[in-house]
């Protein structure tokens, strides 16, 4: 009896949990047709609840994105619809207010030091009953925010399902814009803010848009410049440096005497 008494004390399903399960249930079954979803386990909870390895076909790209899920009941938001992305990635843009979707200090900071995209998932779910369940799944960019001196985030969310249809293209056919679009934006843009102008190629993705050889995204690198010009002063000091045969101070710990 002791026993049972203290089982219910600490065991408990509660409606969150449920929630959390079923949100994140849905979220691997439409991502995975295009990325491995690796799950962070609550013990283990970092502020990320996945990283995520972008697929195409059956090629793993080694291209990771973190993802945040909150898994929400449709009466606890306040969602309106503003309309189509255009000449963006081209999904339905979103503004969607809930407490439960702000990202605090800490969490961002740790986000920062991450180095790759990062985007928060809300999970929506009608109350109906589960034969008509009615969930949609919607994603929020955070990489501005991240890596530049900006502080403002996005402030919407695309729907990113169609059905059980994760929409890595809007469109399907073409292979363009949709979360590819996005992800593959968010990468150079990690990229220049860690000071390097690699090139991505874009159909590494699958995505049939942007150049695919070597190509600098003018507008985005200029929103690094003072990063990449701050490297590349420095680059070239020690250059010289070596040129005129003078020794670099090393960062590296003295020998064990």
């Amino acid at each position: 009896m002791y026993n049972e008494i203290r089982m219910t004390e600490y065991k408990k399903y509660t409606a969150q949990a449920k929630a959390a399960i079923k949100g994140e249930a849905f979220f691997e079954s439409i991502v995975s047709d295009y990325s491995i979803p690796h799950h962070i386990s609550e013990p283990k909870d970092i502020g990320i609840d996945y990283f995520c390895e972008w697929v195409y076909g059956d090629k793993p790209s080694g291209i990771l994105y973190a993802v945040q899920i909150k898994t929400l009941a449709e009466r606890n938001v306040k969602i309106e619809s503003l309309g189509i992305n255009t000449g963006l990635n081209e999904l339905t843009k979103f503004d969607i207010k809930n407490q439960l979707l702000h990202i605090d200090a800490n969490t961002l900071e740790y986000w920062r030091g991450l180095g790759i995209p990062v985007y928060l998932f809300a999970v929506i779910y009608s109350d109906s009953s589960v034969e008509s369940m009615k969930i949609d799944c919607y994603y929020k960019r955070f990489t501005q925010l991240l890596t530049t001196t900006t502080d403002q985030e996005d402030e919407y969310f695309y729907k990113v399902n169609d059905g059980a249809t994760f929409l890595a293209f809007a469109d399907q056919k073409s292979k363009r814009f949709g979360f590819a679009r996005d992800l593959f934006i968010d990468l150079m843009s990690c990229s220049y803010y860690k000071v390097s102008i690699s090139y991505i190629s874009p159909r590494t993705l699958g995505l049939d848009q942007f150049p695919e050889a070597d190509a600098i995204f003018g507008e985005i690198f200029e929103e690094y410049s003072e990063n990449i010009n701050y490297t590349l002063e420095q680059t070239r000091k020690y250059l010289a440096r070596i040129s005129s045969g003078e020794a670099i101070p090393s960062a590296a710990p003295p020998e064990d005497e």
